[in-house]
């Protein structure tokens, strides 16, 4: 998909409402046009007949312009409402498609990819693309029905001058905006791409700082930063330069504007083809409408940032997931045991498989144990249960059928994690907790608290279930981290339940505890226990040892 047809399509979404929202700009710029033009005709005819001494009608043309100035601000907050809510609507379906698209390709679809990039195109780089509705579409159609209005307005005096001043209209709505785009598209790419990767270093600057410390490269990485901040504000002031030199051009098509008028219009009026009020109206008119095309050529130089940032939003929404699903989608499994054979999978660019030939049956409800040290494959092995990877050869069956017969829906509806890397976002305990159950009520979400042993701290807080938990958690221990992921996990109601190392880094009397935490929730589902450590095996029916795979290989 190109970058016009994906801002096209998302405008589709929302069309009426751009439609009415375009409507409403042309008529507040015609209606400023005509209010200042019948205002400049207004008084210069006051002004004639005063001196010439005869009666003049001033209620309508008065009635007129009060009617004009309604208009003209009427229109311009319906123009605001309009396209301001479209587009800011447009943005928040293309972010929940962003997401929708990002979900499957996570983790094996973005092995390199930094979270502060993938969050600097989910906000920053949509919030760009408003540019391109508010600023330079809708404008740019608003300026085209002003110069059809405006071109038949003028041919009805002197079709010669028209056809001139359309002629500087072009310049400054079309041959200005050009200009400034190809002027501005390296500045505004150089200033995406700047953007992103200052993000990502000042992300990495503050999740690293003890690391820098203790390395001394601190000093090192600060000057990284600058550099970065004074490359985007180099690329900020080539725009900003951009900006003023495109304002000062249409304002001179402006006053040419004008100046054409009245070179034209004088020897008109001194033959007698004009009437007196006629020449400042018409000039009034050659330089207000203007205020159409004024926003068009700095708009346009913008053009480098808007394309940048939709091919980088397409980068993630076009990418193919890495595990596709089948065409035709199967019943859902019901016999839940998991039958391995010679598993092999090896990561993209290794030169040694992680898992080589693996053989390992999981019967329904039984609890198996998978041991070893780093890097022999186990949180793999999860990840190829969950679908994320596809392994290379051997088989994986559950329910007696291929498991890549199965969706990645599918399969993971059947599974609950609970893992040592327990992820709580900035809301409330009730919020975190309904990410596995979003229907579940307040009673549901205590009774699953009530099982994983934390109820008694929920209740203890002022706000109960309302309460924060703060950044990433920071507001909870560790252990009450790894209950509320217990608690999660018994919402889902999942038959297959996956332990990855869920007691890493607690203390024992924390381990101990939440492990007699465990052992209900266990029962009934089918257990596979991910560790490098002693504790919790006596649980498990079978142990598994996963060995390193063969150095120098």
């Amino acid at each position: 998909m190109s970058v016009l047809k994906l801002l096209f399509v998302i405008a589709l979404a929302r069309w009426p409402w751009l439609l009415l929202g375009l409507v409403c700009a042309i008529v507040a710029l015609l209606a400023n046009a005509a209010l200042l033009t019948l205002a400049g005709w207004f008084l210069a005819s006051m002004a004639l007949a005063g001196v010439q001494g005869q009666m003049f009608n001033y209620f309508l043309p008065a009635a007129g312009i009060r009617l004009l100035a309604i208009l003209r601000s009427l229109g311009r907050y319906a123009e605001r409402l309009f396209t301001h809510d479209a587009t800011l609507r447009l943005l928040a379906d293309l972010r929940v498609h962003f997401f929708k698209r990002l979900e499957p390709l996570v983790p094996g679809g973005l092995p390199d990819m930094h979270s502060a990039e993938l969050f600097s195109r989910l906000r920053a780089d949509i919030d760009t693309l408003d540019h391109f509705y508010l600023r330079m579409f809708i404008p740019a159609l608003a300026a085209l029905g002003v110069m059809v209005g405006g071109y038949l307005f003028l041919s009805a005096f002197d079709r010669p001058m028209a056809l001139m001043i359309l002629g500087l209209w072009l310049v400054a709505g079309v041959l200005l905006p050009w200009l400034t785009l190809r002027l501005g598209r390296s500045a505004g790419v150089r200033q995406i791409e700047t953007a992103a990767q200052l993000r990502r270093q000042v992300v990495d600057s503050l999740q690293g700082l003890e690391e820098l410390r203790v390395y001394g490269a601190a000093r090192q990485q600060r000057h990284h930063v600058e550099h970065l901040s004074q490359i985007l504000l180099t690329s900020q002031r080539t725009q900003a330069r951009l900006e003023s030199f495109a304002q000062g051009a249409v304002g001179l098509a402006a006053g040419l504007a004008m100046w054409l008028v009245l070179i034209v219009g004088i020897p008109l009026l001194a033959a007698g083809h004009w009437s007196g009020a006629t020449l400042p109206m018409l000039t009034v008119f050659a330089l207000i409408s203007f205020e159409a095309m004024q926003p068009l050529p700095g708009a346009w130089r913008m053009w480098g940032q808007i394309r940048t940032a939709a091919t980088r939003v397409l980068e993630i929404t076009t990418a193919p997931p890495p595990v596709p699903d089948p065409a035709s989608i199967p019943p859902d499994p019901t016999d839940l045991a998991i039958q391995i054979q010679g598993l092999t999978f090896t990561y993209p660019g290794a030169a040694v498989p992680t898992l080589d030939g693996l053989d390992l049956d999981l019967p329904p409800l039984s609890r198996t144990a998978i041991v070893g040290p780093a890097g022999t494959g186990k949180t793999t092995l999860m990840h190829l249960l969950l679908r994320f990877w596809d392994y290379d050869r051997g088989e994986i069956m559950l329910g007696g059928r291929s498991l890549r017969a199965y969706t990645g829906e599918q399969v993971r509806e059947k599974i609950a994690i609970v893992s040592q890397h327990v992820f709580l976002f900035n809301a409330t305990i009730a919020e975190n907790l309904r990410l596995a159950n979003p229907e579940a009520s307040d009673d549901t979400l205590m009774e699953a608290a009530r099982a994983a042993r934390i109820d008694d701290f929920i209740l203890s807080l002022p706000a109960g279930l309302d309460t924060p938990v703060g950044p990433f958690g920071t507001h909870l221990s560790g252990g009450q981290t790894r209950r509320l992921a217990v608690a999660r996990a018994l919402l889902k109601n999942a038959p297959i339940l996956i332990l990855d190392e869920p007691t890493e880094g607690l203390d024992e009397p924390t381990e101990q505890a939440l492990w007699q935490t465990l052992e209900p929730v266990m029962r009934h589902r089918t257990v596979l226990l991910i560790t490098h450590r002693p504790a919790g095996l006596e649980y498990m029916d079978q142990i598994c040892e996963l060995a390193p795979p063969p150095s120098g290989i």
